[in-house]
């Protein structure tokens, strides 16, 4: 079975994109990535890479014929829009393009083992839909009531009809509300796995405790001074398979501020996983901005508010930016020394 995966991002999320695209030749070799391009700059820069295993799709594209999703579109903001889509693009990958099989997947991730272990094993349990577990720490259980068990960062549906009919409820749910409500319900698009999990039977929870690594969970690892191998509550030896760098904030161009608190997580992890992502972050960055004239780029989550910078920002704010978040939030702050522009 090929492994056929989508995302979804827009032309202030390219650096992300494509770093997660980089990280997919590197390690899943045969491989298709959807793209849904939310804006028409996006679809263009993907288009002018002509980059083998990358298929770009318009938006209009994808929403042509769409009453349902156009109705929904109409009445939410883009960040709930985006969410409203992950189904729905799903959905459009399976019988569109008549794939048998595509798993939607975060663009703020970056895979260092081959996706293809996650989805051999929904094949190898007789499963036909799989979902991923937060596996929050500890310290951050109370958050699975809010935002849910599990996250959607990768979630596998086989074109068959069993899949398709969980895909359609998800779909549906989607096209109801991706309301944040902090009622146990609605969280997003996200909520709605758990009843995923618990109406249908061809539903696989993921065991493979390499597969969402991420701020909420991180410090549950330590390194064992081999890339990408780490010791799980210090017990367990697991390899990687992706790290979820959702959280990540960009103050300045040299400054990023990363989801986890400081003090608690490995400081080899840190070297391991964050700073090498951040440099191909630069890299891309001072890419886009040469051959695109691209200089904005999302600093926060893209479904929040947010703003846009072009590296411009006084020394007076930043320097607030970092005690907030230093001093105030107690978060991490890690400095990438500089790629020109």
């Amino acid at each position: 079975m090929s492994t056929i995966l989508c995302t979804i991002y827009n032309s202030l999320y390219l650096d992300k994109g494509l770093v997660l695209y980089d990280s997919l030749c590197e390690c899943a070799k045969v491989f298709k990535l959807y793209v849904l391009c939310m804006d028409d700059k996006c679809y263009d820069v993907l288009a002018d890479l002509k980059q083998e295993h990358h298929i770009p799709v318009r938006l209009s594209d994808f929403e042509d014929g769409d009453e349902e999703l156009l109705a929904a579109k109409a009445n939410r903001p883009m960040g709930e829009y985006c969410w409203t889509c992950s189904s729905s693009f799903i959905r459009y990958v399976l019988k569109h393009y008549n794939e048998d099989n595509c798993t939607y997947i975060d663009a703020d991730m970056c895979f260092y083992s081959n996706p293809q272990l996650l989805v051999d094993e929904m094949l190898a349990a007789g499963k036909s839909v799989m979902v991923v577990p937060h596996w929050f720490h500890k310290d951050n259980q109370m958050l699975a009531r809010k935002v849910g068990k599990y996250c959607v960062e990768f979630n596998t549906f086989l074109n068959n009809p069993e899949s398709l009919e969980v895909l359609e409820y998800w779909r549906n749910r989607c096209l109801d509300t991706v309301k944040q409500k902090d009622d146990g319900i609605h969280y997003g698009d996200q909520k709605y796995l758990e009843e995923l999990v618990n109406n249908f039977n061809c539903v696989h929870e993921c065991s493979n405790r390499g597969a969402g690594i991420a701020p909420w969970n991180i410090v549950t690892f330590k390194h064992t001074n081999i890339d990408y191998q780490l010791s799980y509550n210090n017990e367990e030896i697991i390899k990687a398979v992706f790290f979820h760098y959702q959280g990540i904030v960009n103050i300045s161009r040299e400054l990023f501020v990363i989801g986890s608190k400081k003090n608690l997580t490995d400081s080899k992890l840190i070297d391991c996983f964050y700073i090498e992502y951040l440099k191909r972050i630069q890299k891309w960055r001072k890419e886009l901005s040469v051959r695109y004239d691209l200089k904005g780029f999302i600093i926060g989550h893209p479904a929040m508010k947010h703003k846009l910078t072009t590296f411009k920002q006084t020394l007076i704010g930043e320097f607030l930016n970092y005690l907030f978040l230093n001093y105030i939030q107690k978060s991490r702050v890690v400095r990438v020394k500089l790629i020109k522009f």
